[in-house]
């Protein structure tokens, strides 16, 4: 796949993303890395916003999904996402997720059996310093095109 062409569906396929700023930094087999400047996204009390951080995980967890399994074979859909927040973001936000081949074919395999089923990521995202802004477990119902 090229990796160039996934980039502007990341970050300018929904509106609010757009404008939001997020960057993929990194979109490589299985491999990816996102940034959230902060700038965009202080709250009231002067740290990143707890919905803006949703944001950032939840995409990332799609180009994971989009840098590891054939583009157009399945479609990924957020069904639903546990977060807590841990620290309090005033840096930008960093989301790196991986995934091994191994563990990549294991969590699709039940998927390409029955056709659809849920993929289960968890994250965490950091700031620029390394600390642990919030972690989550994302769930994702997968449907196989035909």
């Amino acid at each position: 796949m090229d990796y160039s062409t996934l980039k502007p569906m990341i970050e300018e396929t929904i509106p609010w993303v757009k404008d939001s700023g997020l960057s993929a930094e990194v979109l490589e087999a299985r491999h990816v890395v996102l940034r959230l400047p902060k700038d965009r996204h202080l709250n009231h009390v002067g740290i990143v916003y707890a919905g803006s951080l949703f944001m950032l995980m939840e995409i990332a967890g799609a180009a994971l999904f989009a840098c590891t399994y054939p583009y157009g074979k399945y479609i990924p859909i957020n069904k639903g996402m546990d977060i807590k927040f841990l620290n309090m973001g005033v840096t930008d936000i960093l989301c790196e997720l991986s995934i091994t081949e191994e563990d990549a074919k294991e969590m699709l395999r039940p998927i390409d059996e029955k056709g659809k089923g849920e993929w289960v990521l968890e994250m965490d995202c950091r700031d620029t310093e390394g600390t642990i802004i919030a972690k989550s477990v994302c769930h994702y119902y997968i449907k196989k095109m035909t």
